[in-house]
Parts: C-alpha cells; structure tokens; sequence
C-alpha cells in the first residue's frame, strides 16, 4: 500500500508540472487529467471511494472538458508562441518552496489530530460525513464557490461574444 501512494504521489506531483511546462494547451490539459486520475487513485487508497467517484465525474469529466470548451472557444494560438515563463517564475518558485516547507512542517508532532480523535463519528470521506460538513460547517465557502463558479461562466460568455461581436 505505502508503494502505491508514493506512486501515485510522485505521479500526481509529475503531472502537475509537466500541466504547468508544457507550450501546447492541449497536452497540458491531458496531463491535468493524468493528474486528477492520480488524485483519484490517492483517495482510493485512504477509503474515499466518493471523494474519488466525484473526482473523476467532476473534475476529469466536467471542469477538464470546460477547459477544453473555453480554449476552442477563445482560439488562443499565440499562446504557443510566446515564453513560457515571465518575469514572475522566481516568485512563484520562491512561492512553492515555501508551500512545500509550511506541509512539511504542519506534519510534525502535535499540528494534526491524532488517529483516535479522528476516528469518532462516520468515517471520513464516507458520504454521510461529507454531506454533514459541507451543510453545516462549509455552507457558506460552498455557497461563495457555487458564485464563483457562475461568474467564471459568465465571465467566459462575455468574452466569447465580445470576440464574435463585430
């Protein structure tokens, strides 16, 4: 099992910068897919078979083929042909590196709950726990990302018509 997920994890973390390096959208959005199949396989491995059922329903089904939708529609060719990475790329390494030391260190003794404290209740990521949290303790960042989702929606409407608009 710790084979598998060290697998799976160093598969997911691949995936994710090559999503990121690559010049053609499209090759950086079936990495994306890879990446989220990855994911999928992480939440199979800790009991999750929700979670995971909704990963690749939602994400690898749904949000991979919106992207594709909005980069057919916008028809952005000149994004293959300019660099890569700005000027921005040392702040957003620096910015990575510190991501990764904040994990490392909210690992250490003492910063998570304990195995038996986490075991009262249904078990996590069963669909009973979920519906329980997300209804009562994450209703409103559920309601403001359901708001985000709809004017990112918008947001690409506008765009699309105002490029077919003459």
């Amino acid at each position: 099992m710790e084979i598998i997920f060290y697998y799976l994890a160093a598969a997911s973390v691949a995936s994710a910068v090559l999503a990121v390096t690559r010049r053609n959208p499209v090759h950086s959005m079936l990495w994306v897919l890879a990446l989220f199949m990855h994911v999928a396989g992480i939440f199979l491995l800790v009991g999750a078979e929700f979670l995971a059922a909704v990963q690749v329903i939602v994400y690898a089904g749904a949000i991979l083929v919106f992207y594709l939708f909005v980069y057919m529609l916008l028809d952005l060719p000149q994004e293959q042909a300019g660099a890569r990475f700005g000027a921005q790329w040392p702040l957003g390494a620096a910015a990575g590196i510190a991501f990764v030391g904040l994990a490392w260190y909210a690992n250490s003794e003492g910063l998570l709950p304990n195995a038996l404290s986490a075991a009262s209740g249904p078990p996590r990521g069963s669909l009973s726990a979920i519906g329980t949290a997300l209804f009562t303790q994450f209703t409103l960042p559920f309601e403001v990302v359901s708001l985000l989702l709809l004017a990112a929606i918008v947001g690409t409407i506008v765009i699309a018509r105002r490029r077919t608009e003459p």
